[in-house]
């Protein structure tokens, strides 16, 4: 095998996920993100004294590779059990929930299996890539920060949203064109908040029925996290839809009344998030789509469902597709 040059945008848990498939495989990899730091949607924000995970709340494990890559998470410390009292709410009404899902978070915050991965790998974060180009046979890329930058690629592999990667790759690939057109991401809209006092609510987590809000749990009820009263609510993904054209200034008084309405409770700090690539409408069972005429491949949870696991595993299955199709 020869060991290839291997470009990845993109370094959330897709990104990431691939790229450790492939330098285990011996090739030279390099991410490059917009953020300051990996994660994407696993993500938590920090204030002085609280802090909240503001992207994904929580992940499960079904799939058996998966499984065994959080089991490799738990022994490195970087996840825990979440064993939270999470019910259903509904019109006022609070109910259990059926079944026994074991969740897992995190620890100290959600982007810690992130920055697990990434640890060993070559991340160029801050690093906004808005162009790609093909220059004696080889791929180049193009940041906002810095114009064209040194680092050539034998293969590229898109791992951001469908409508970011369609802008970059649409010029080389009808076919991977095609692929994110198909695709619909909706957004939402997140409220973080703090409380002086802890919350007279008798669960730890809540999914929400016939309201603004689907989703609201006690960041602060999570392994590792702050002693300080922090809750995260989530707006509905069809909800935050029809309210995308709101700046945060605007949305803040709705999310922010909105929840004291649901709980009683009135914030005492806050601040609100867009998610605007959030959660996939239709999700399917198509891991990861490459066209090798061009070298140019996508994965990311936009092309399985919008879940943890579903990143990682779209991002493992383009790393082995390209390992099994000596592509790389």
């Amino acid at each position: 095998m020869i060991p290839k040059r291997i470009g990845i945008i993109g370094a959330g848990i897709a990104g990431l996920a691939c790229a450790t498939e492939l330098s285990k495989a011996g090739h030279h990899v390099t991410l490059f993100d917009k953020s300051r730091g990996v994660g994407g949607r696993m993500s938590h924000r920090h204030y002085e004294k609280w802090g909240a995970d503001h992207g994904a709340q929580y992940f499960t494990a079904k799939n058996s590779l998966f499984i065994e890559e959080a089991e490799r998470w738990l022994k490195a410390g970087v996840i825990e059990p979440w064993d939270a009292k999470i019910v259903s709410l509904s019109n006022g009404v609070i109910s259990p929930l059926e079944g026994n899902t074991e969740r897992y978070v995190g620890v100290p915050a959600m982007t810690a299996p992130a920055k697990f991965l990434a640890q060993e790998l070559d991340v160029q974060v801050s690093t906004n890539i808005i162009e790609i180009r093909q220059i004696n046979d080889l791929w180049r890329v193009v940041s906002k920060e810095e114009g064209l930058l040194h680092f050539s690629f034998d293969f590229l592999i898109s791992a951001i949203p469908s409508v970011q990667a369609s802008g970059l790759v649409a010029g080389y690939s009808n076919e991977l064109k095609e692929v994110c057109s198909r695709v619909k991401m909706l957004p939402c809209w997140t409220l973080m908040a703090y409380f002086k006092d802890p919350l007279p609510l008798d669960f730890d987590g809540a999914f929400v029925n016939h309201h603004l809000f689907s989703w609201i749990a006690r960041d602060n009820a999570k392994p590792g996290r702050s002693v300080y009263e922090s809750w995260v609510a989530q707006a509905s993904n069809q909800w935050s839809y029809e309210n995308l054209a709101f700046t945060q200034f605007e949305i803040e008084p709705i999310l922010v009344k909105a929840f004291e309405e649901l709980t009683g409770q009135v914030c005492d700090l806050y601040q609100t998030h867009l998610w605007r690539y959030s959660k996939l409408e239709t999700p399917s069972e198509q891991n990861c789509v490459s066209d090798l005429s061009v070298r140019l491949g996508l994965c990311g949870d936009w092309l399985r469902n919008s879940t943890v696991e579903g990143a990682w595993f779209s991002g493992y299955s383009m790393a082995r597709s390209l390992i099994e199709t000596n592509e790389a």
